[in-house]
């Protein structure tokens, strides 16, 4: 007869068996991850919106492959991010984006050189020391990157906070399978995957230092300081929304764990020690730039209130398959969509139906995660009147924008909720948690039909409603299977996967005739201090995208004083042109005085004689024009075929 000693260390085998088959399943996963990312890049395969038929020399014969239609909404994707990375690649440093405009580094995380920047901005960084690698190649390592990141880092972060690493893949595919991310061209999953690499970093630096490890917890907290130091960049206000909370939840952990004092400092210390002197180091770097943003008419001078937003957007996502085929009445795809804040309703059911709570410091990593879902949640959801606009950091904010991606921040905190429930939750708690959900998505989507989506039909209502209704219900029934997780990532699929095209390569951008010319004309006037303007935005594309410094194109974090004044000697139109986020348009007006304009919101407008533009800036080497000009000091060069129209390119006699 076995003993009991015998039957317990039997059922201890069986545990360790079963602990290593995750551990070796959550590896393969992950070399699954990595391997996936390879393909795409040895194959230079994006999402990217850059192959739309404004941006093609003759878009009845598109050079390259792209599977699935551009996104025409996705302008700041196409017009300036992309271009920026592909400008960084041509001239092996900085964006040649308008010299009208502030350094723009960290609103589009790039360097110009600084020692901090450099490192902090490793991503674009790359891009450069890449370059014995094919154009399409660094381009496609660029775009995938934060996915990469986020389906690597995201499993340990859970793991590491006491949650099973399933959890954290399927947050992750909540996460990259939002509307929110995919009309926003992957937006939000780089603005949470540096900090959610960070914080696992600063984790495992933590655990070493308790098993009193050295070297490697040092360089750990390095790596984690240096990244989280790049948290406030680029879209700023989703960086709040998305890195913080992550953050605040990580150190909050370290803090409430039983453990000795002295590995915690070491850890946070450190980490926050680098991440103090890079991002300081970053700010200083950018002063120039922050300081034109801060000061400019628009978006510098906006202060938000907290106010509600539309229920129908609020949970509308899993209805959101219909962006696929109409553009929303009023608004636009990436407006309108958002995160899965669904999830919050079914983290509500998790907090009550979870009989063993626990003690709050064996729950703050929830705890943090409620907070702020609470307080985003808040903002868009009641209107807390003008005053609030007073509310520091909140203040930055724009309400929709929190509605937007609040969401992700839902699904971290339901799949760590989920990861707490008993092998045999019961039927309760499922069944309730599905028909609310389930009733919930049904009214925002018959919302949405009465106002932004009318081609909603009532068959798709009840078809979305179910679909919500079985995902949270086998979830929450069977939290211990595979399988469920399985079918909520098949179906969060649905509503995007069409959203974007597969776009092989880069495009007319590199390839044609016109990208070619640029190249070479960006190469000469990089080498003698010149620069071109045009008075086609789509021409301004195709020159950022070779390198060509220009004085139309892209003005992100606002305008450069100094260089205005050779246009405005008074800044007599200073609320025309001290604008950021944005863009700066030329028209050409031979014979008449220079004139300025905008268009209410990120865009400046100049209306010149190109002759008279020459005698303002002495450095301007070449006009592309979208029709014939004649003016005396002008020499015509070469007609160049983009946008299916004839660009006709001057140099001056």
């Amino acid at each position: 007869m076995p003993t009991t000693a015998t039957f317990s260390s039997r059922v201890s085998r069986s545990k360790e068996k079963i602990l290593t088959w995750i551990c070796l399943n959550d590896n393969a996963l992950k070399v699954a991850v990595v391997l996936a990312y390879l393909v795409v890049v040895a194959s230079g395969a994006t999402t990217s919106s850059i192959g739309i038929s404004v941006l093609r020399e003759d878009s009845s014969h598109p050079l390259g492959l792209q599977l699935g239609e551009s996104s025409p909404i996705r302008a700041d994707e196409y017009n300036a991010f992309s271009p920026i990375v592909l400008s960084i690649m041509a001239t092996g440093g900085a964006p040649t984006t308008s010299v009208l405009a502030a350094p723009a580094d960290l609103v589009h995380r790039y360097s110009s050189g600084g020692f901090f920047e450099s490192i902090v901005f490793f991503d674009s960084t790359l891009l450069h020391s890449a370059s014995f690698l094919p154009d399409a190649m660094v381009f496609a390592a660029h775009w995938w990157l934060p996915a990469l990141l986020l389906f690597l880092f995201l499993p340990k972060w859970f793991v590491q906070v006491g949650a099973g690493g399933r959890w954290g893949w399927l947050a992750a595919m909540l996460i990259v399978l939002s509307p929110a991310a995919s009309w926003w061209t992957m937006m939000p999953i780089q603005l949470i995957a540096y900090t959610v690499a960070g914080s696992t970093l600063l984790l495992s630096a933590f655990q070493r230092f308790t098993r009193q490890e050295r070297l490697i917890p040092t360089l750990q907290s390095i790596a984690s300081g240096i990244l989280i130091a790049g948290m406030p960049s680029f879209y700023i206000p989703w960086s709040l929304v998305l890195g913080l909370p992550i953050l605040l939840a990580t150190v909050a952990w370290i803090f409430a764990v039983r453990a000795n004092w002295k590995p915690k400092i070491l850890a946070l210390g450190s980490a926050g020690l680098v991440a103090m002197v890079f991002a300081g180091g970053v700010l200083w770097e950018n002063r120039a730039g922050i300081a034109a943003l801060l000061e400019s008419v628009y978006p510098g001078s906006r202060r938000s209130a907290g106010a509600a937003q539309s229920f129908g957007m609020l949970f509308g996502a899993p209805a959101l398959g219909a962006l696929q085929e109409m553009t929303p009445v009023g608004s636009n795809e990436s407006e309108l969509s958002t995160a899965f804040t669904i999830t919050f309703v079914w983290a509500a059911f998790l907090l009550v139906g979870l009989r063993k709570f626990g003690r709050p410091r064996d729950n703050v990593v929830v705890l943090v995660l409620l907070g702020f879902g609470l307080t985003w949640l808040a903002w868009c959801t009641i209107n807390l009147g003008d005053q609030s606009a007073a509310i520091p950091l909140l203040n930055y904010i724009q309400p929709a924008r929190a509605a937007q991606v609040c969401g992700i921040t839902g699904a971290v905190l339901v799949c760590l909720l989920l990861s707490r429930l008993p092998a045999r939750p019961g039927w309760r708690l499922p069944v309730v948690s599905a028909v609310v959900c389930g009733l919930i998505t049904a009214y925002a989507a018959s919302l949405l039909q009465q106002s932004q989506l009318p081609v909603i039909t009532n068959t798709f209502i009840a078809l979305v409603a179910i679909a919500v209704a079985v995902a949270v219900f086998c979830v929450t029934r069977f939290p211990h299977k595979i399988w469920p997780m399985l079918l909520v990532s098949a179906l969060a699929a649905v509503p995007v996967i069409n959203a974007n095209p597969l776009l092989f390569g880069m495009g007319d951008l590199r390839v044609s005739a016109t990208a070619g010319y640029l190249r070479d004309q960006g190469k000469t006037a990089r080498a003698t201090d010149g620069v071109w303007v045009s008075d086609s935005p789509a021409f301004d594309t195709v020159m950022l995208a070779n390198g060509v410094p220009s004085l139309s194109g892209l003005q992100r974090s606002g305008p450069d004083k100094t260089q205005w004044a050779k246009l405005d000697p008074d800044q007599a139109h200073a609320n025309e042109w001290n604008r950021g986020g944005g863009f700066i348009y030329f028209q050409w007006l031979p014979g008449q005085p220079i004139s300025f304009g905008n268009n209410g919101s990120d865009s400046a407008m100049v209306g010149a004689d190109p002759c008279d533009l020459k005698l303002r800036i002495p450095n301007l080497q070449g006009i592309a024009s979208t029709h014939p000009l004649n003016d005396p000091c002008l020499r015509a060069d070469r007609v160049l075929k983009w946008s299916d129209q004839d660009i006709f390119t001057y140099k001056f006699s």
